[in-house]
């Protein structure tokens, strides 16, 4: 426990470096003309408190597996987060300071993992870095109790602001962290009663006391966001806590300047006249980048005299792990090197037809008995979508072994709870129908930009889920879904397929989605496991010469194999390719592209989706045999029918169209 003294020595040398940290982030903000003064001169003490006393990091390792999390969930605060990262000694140096924001710095004007050294996720939509932090949480605590406290055994802190208790995500998940109750989770609130478009007051009456504690969480206050000492004792409070902890800290937005207390300092730089009166204030150097050696040094001894021996003493207790563990252990570390899991087991249904959700779920089970950092749950739907680890318990607040989360109906938080699990090196499932995806977007997307490897599995994938009605009929989600750059979007046919689905997946570690139907569907002799890496493959080959290509996957793979054998009994030679990744296809080198679909022949697509994902290879709409309107409600062979998906009405369109 950390215990400081009022009036002592070291109260004036925090104040000296909180002034200088502030100097320095309204520099950087200044020298770029953009960035948000506001949080940087308000919540400077928070997260110097946090940087001085309490967070557990290596300078020599800002990657060490054991590190405390630091979560800036207010990521426009990113130019206060680069400064104080500066004056711990981080490996940024001032140059790269004044390059914020500016293309390909590692000072972006968010917070952006793997690009700047001691930012553990990047954060910027409001909620998603505060949501996250529950899955670094769960992630500790499953690790923890897999590995033991002398290998994983650290806290997660937050810095949020209104903004991210505001927006929706922040309940689903601070919901989910008091029922786990994960109490190593620590938020502080930087409280100041102002958002962008002015007084709090205005947008929000809550009382975040009754709101937390009504959720079963520790609460605690700070009255005085200047006080070190205050801030202190509550953060060492949280730490004894048997539940999840918010700080709620009463700040001033943009202290010392002279619109302080407004929404006039939160999201553009001071004026130049306002910077030199706050440095006046504050007893700085004038001049930009000025920063105090004096200040630095000591900052950095403090840091230096909690973290020198850490890592060190972390290396040696790896030394005590078996041979085994230590593998395991390499293998989180280092999370983007392929998962090769050694016997993925399935048993062939007898009458060989069965629905590729039911498959999904037997493999993802079969994988999980080989590799124990699989872990997820779905939105109350695993009846439904089968993503469910049948062998293995829930992790519950007292069973921290559980692989199976119950996010309950909470669709938002299960997506970035999905990206801190992963962000602790677990390989995380989040499954839900793939009309819901809506509700995880911003969360997929996070993952794609953070290249992390979370399987969002997507159920009842089209219109043929039948009398729910359009509510549940997807039908822009795919595109939706394969317009996200750096995601891999899966659409099998079969229960083959689904098996190289998940072979790839786990092999390339791309964030990644596998959208499933429904329906029994036949198992065809014909699809090949092995194939799906490549995103496409023939299928069936032509008889003659090549007249035209026909492509599908999905269930619609059953009424393509019917139009190509009609068309083919009929003397046209086409060729049937199974695409079930678009994305993995076209990745690929263009002589394999141009061998599955050779440039100027006729290509149609049937898929039972929006005809915008299809465009890149068919030459106008009539060659689409797609759905660009909302679903009915009714069984699915009416379906079909309505929206023309009559297996021989396409075949004689597209040999009318070859004519």
């Amino acid at each position: 426990m950390n215990i400081l003294k009022k009036d002592s020595n070291q109260n004036i040398q925090d104040k000296k470096v909180i002034d200088n940290l502030r100097g320095l982030a309204i520099d950087i903000i200044d020298n770029a003309k953009s960035g948000h003064p506001g949080i940087a001169l308000g919540a400077a003490p928070i997260i110097y408190t946090l940087y001085a006393y309490h967070l557990n990091f290596s300078l020599d390792n800002d990657k060490w597996f054991d590190r405390d999390r630091f979560v800036l969930s207010a990521g426009h605060g990113s130019a206060l987060l680069y400064a104080i990262l500066y004056m711990a000694g981080f490996s940024i140096s001032l140059d790269d300071l004044k390059m914020f924001r500016k293309i390909n710095s590692i000072t972006p004007g968010h917070p952006e993992y793997l690009v700047t050294p001691g930012v553990d996720i990047t954060t910027g939509p409001l909620g998603q870095g505060l949501a996250s932090s529950v899955g670094l949480a769960i992630g500790e605590e499953y690790l923890s109790n897999y590995f033991g406290k002398k290998i994983i055994n650290h806290y997660t802190y937050v810095l949020c602001g209104d903004g991210d208790l505001m927006e929706g995500i922040s309940y689903e998940a601070c919901s989910i962290a008091s029922k786990l109750a994960l109490n190593k989770l620590i938020v502080l609130y930087d409280s100041n009663d102002v958002t962008l478009d002015g007084e709090l007051s205005r947008s929000s009456s809550e009382n975040m006391r009754m709101r937390f504690e009504s959720i079963n969480w520790n609460y605690l206050l700070v009255n005085d966001g200047e006080d070190v000492q205050e801030i202190n004792e509550a953060i060492n409070k949280a730490k004894n806590s048997d539940k999840p902890t918010l700080i709620e800290i009463k700040t001033t937005i943009g202290k010392f300047s002279k619109n302080q207390g407004t929404s006039k300092v939160h999201g553009s730089p001071l004026s130049e006249d306002d910077v030199l009166a706050i440095k006046n204030k504050l007893n700085l150097r004038e001049a930009p980048f000025a920063i105090s050696n004096d200040a630095v040094m000591t900052f950095r001894e403090t840091i230096d005299s909690r973290c020198n021996n850490l890592y060190d003493n972390w290396l040696n207790n790896i030394n005590e792990l078996s041979i085994d563990k230590k593998n395991e252990l390499d293998s989180l570390i280092n999370y983007i090197s392929s998962v090769k899991v050694k016997d993925i087991y399935y048993e062939i249904p007898e009458d060989n037809r069965e629905a590729t959700r039911v498959t999904s779920g037997k493999i993802l089970n079969s994988i999980a008995d080989n590799y124990p950092f699989i872990i997820g749950g779905s939105a109350d739907v695993s009846n439904s979508t089968y993503a469910v680890l049948n062998n293995y318990p829930s992790f519950t607040a007292n069973d921290k072994e559980g692989r199976n989360i119950n996010y309950g109906i909470r669709e938002h938080a299960m997506g970035a709870i999905s990206n801190g699990l992963a962000l602790m090196g677990l390989t995380p499932f989040a499954s839900t129908f793939l009309s819901f995806s809506d509700y995880l977007k911003p969360s997929i997307r996070l993952s794609a930009l953070m290249n992390l490897p979370v399987i969002y599995i997507f159920t009842h994938d089209s219109i043929t889920v039948g009398e729910d009605g359009p509510t549940h009929q997807p039908i822009e989600q795919l595109v939706m879904l394969r317009s996200i750059p750096n995601l891999d979007v899966y659409r099998p046919s079969d229960a083959n397929e689904v098996i190289g689905t998940y072979k790839s997946i786990l092999e390339t570690r791309h964030p990644s989605c596998i959208i499933l139907g429904r329906n029994k569907v036949d198992i065809n002799s014909n699809t090949k496991i092995n194939e799906v890496k490549k995103g496409a493959y023939i299928l069936e080959k032509e008889h003659g010469k090549l007249e035209a290509v026909l492509i599908s996957c999905g269930e619609e793979m059953e009424i393509a194999h019917k139009v190509q054998k009609i068309l083919t009994e009929r003397g046209v030679a086409i060729r049937l390719v199974s695409m079930p990744s678009i994305e993995v296809f076209n990745s690929q080198d263009t002589s394999y592209q141009e061998q599955v679909i050779p440039k100027g022949i006729d290509t149609f697509v049937i898929e039972l989706s929006s005809s915008y994902s299809w465009y890149q290879f068919a030459k106008d709409k009539n060659h689409l045999f797609t759905i660009d309107t909302f679903g009915k409600s009714g069984n699915k062979d009416d379906l079909l029918k309505y929206f023309d998906f009559d297996y021989i009405d396409i075949a004689n369109k597209i040999e009318n169209l070859l004519k």
